[in-house]
């Protein structure tokens, strides 16, 4: 188990690693595995380089984010500003061309609406939004298509564990319900069990995945 000052201290220096962060403004706080993040960031994108920085340190479980969005005083945007540049998007943007996503802006704030095949492509649209100045949050109520079967889902994870050579598939149950996964089973390390979940998510139609393998 390790300290809520180890924590504390790596979350601050994965923090100030990250190239996408450039606000020094930013405190965390550590209560036994869950980390909560506090202070301002001059982009929505920047928050989020901020949660995904703390998510990758050991010992992280839980991440709680009370960081506030500001912009320089002298831009004033309005949702009409954010409304023409996500138009603009969906000019130029594939994604939103093939899929024919939507977006609704309220007080800087976008909801994304829509369907596509892969949670990459749900993941990719809303980073698109979240670069645009003056987004302060973003929804994404996109809808993964559910077309993932138990079959499909055990064939990927098979296949990502025999290139790595270190583990049988068997030892893994996948069941896939609303496209859903849930694994369960054993591997030998962290790793293997993190192929896993990456070999799930690569499956057409998978919008979730609960990871419940277990490291002998």
């Amino acid at each position: 188990m390790r300290s809520n000052d180890e924590i504390k201290n790596d979350v601050l220096s994965e923090i100030d690693f990250e190239p996408r962060i450039e606000s020094t403004e930013i405190g965390v706080t550590v209560d036994q595995g869950a980390v909560t993040l506090f202070g301002t960031v001059q982009s929505y994108y920047e928050e989020l380089a901020v949660i995904r920085a703390a998510r990758r340190v050991k010992g992280v479980h839980a991440v709680i984010e009370n960081i506030e969005v500001k912009y320089p005083s002298d831009t004033k945007v309005t949702d009409e500003d954010i409304a023409k540049r996500i138009s603009q998007l969906c000019e130029w943007s594939a994604i939103f061309r093939k899929y024919d996503l939507k977006a609704d802006v309220k007080n800087g704030r976008v909801t994304l609406t829509g369907t596509v095949d892969w949670q990459y492509q749900r993941s990719d649209a809303r980073d698109k939004v979240a670069h645009l100045r003056g987004v302060k949050g973003v929804t994404n109520a996109i809808i993964i298509k559910p077309h993932a079967s138990p079959t499909d889902v055990k064939q990927q994870i098979s296949k990502a564990l025999h290139r790595s050579a270190t583990v049988e598939a068997s030892k893994i149950d996948a069941s896939v319900v609303d496209g859903k996964v849930t694994l369960n089973g054993h591997v030998n390390a962290w790793y293997e069990r993190k192929l896993a979940a990456e070999a799930a998510w690569s499956v057409p139609g998978v919008r979730t995945v609960e990871n419940n393998i277990k490291v002998a």
